[in-house]
């Protein structure tokens, strides 16, 4: 437990002092979100189908470059391998990278949301809450997110790649159906999660397969798992 806190602070110090990911992570989503809410003809059962999208950029968003692509890149100079020496402990130094991450995401949500619903004339602080725990439900892609430590690329060719990737597939979760291999999609996915939120406390009128979301964050956080036992604090490209 003094493992994961040391690292803690310390993740969040170096957290805290490189703004670029804050501005990365928040800046498409708010542009977007703010273009399409001001419209004359939206309406508040339009604000709560579109901004579980936008939430979802942003946790995955997170959790991508935060989480599996900064392990990757930490393994790659060769950080990993020193702190883990000094610790001796791999599992508390990826645990405190991914609470640090959730905390950034908490922050980002928090704004975004706040920002988003003033300006549309749908502030509550009941939404505010319940982006914190779509936040919650989607730990098991946290975890998920770790798969990328395992994928043999040059960190800066991953993470392009990674980064272009990430459109694509947000704009596919827009049209997606409820067909299980929707879940594949991990915006999909965190919708879906939204959705649910949404619809138990604000009674959004969605279809939710209940049980194939629980069964996909179950294998996504089983995966992700997976990864963090298979995590070589060597370079994949190196060693």
């Amino acid at each position: 437990m003094h493992a994961i806190q040391s690292y803690f602070i310390l993740y969040l110090k170096i957290m805290v002092t490189d703004k670029i990911p804050f501005l990365w992570t928040i800046g498409l989503p708010l542009v977007l979100a703010l273009a399409y809410g001001t419209r004359n003809d939206f309406t508040y059962a339009d604000f709560l189908s579109f901004i579980p999208l936008f939430w979802g950029y942003i946790i995955l968003s997170t959790y991508l470059n935060g989480i599996g692509l900064q392990l990757a890149r930490m393994r790659e100079r060769g950080l990993m391998k020193t702190y883990i020496m000094i610790s001796g402990d791999k599992l508390s130094c990826i645990l405190a990278m991914i609470l640090v991450q959730v905390v950034f995401a908490a922050v980002s949500l928090v704004f975004f949301t706040v920002t988003v619903s003033l300006v549309t004339g749908f502030f509550s602080f009941q939404l505010i809450g319940l982006s914190l725990l779509v936040l919650l439900g989607s730990l098991p892609l946290a975890f998920a997110s770790t798969l990328l430590t395992l994928v043999p690329f040059k960190i800066s060719s991953m993470a392009t790649l990674a980064n272009i990737v990430m459109y694509p597939l947000f704009l596919v979760s827009t049209r997606q159906s409820e067909q299980w291999f929707s879940y594949l999609n991990p915006f999909y996915t965190i919708r879906q999660l939204s959705f649910e939120i949404l619809h138990f406390f604000k009674d959004l009128d969605v279809s939710v397969n209940g049980p194939i979301l629980l069964l996909a964050l179950i294998l996504y956080l089983l995966s992700g798992l997976f990864a963090i036992k298979r995590f070589n604090l060597l370079s994949i490209l190196t060693r």
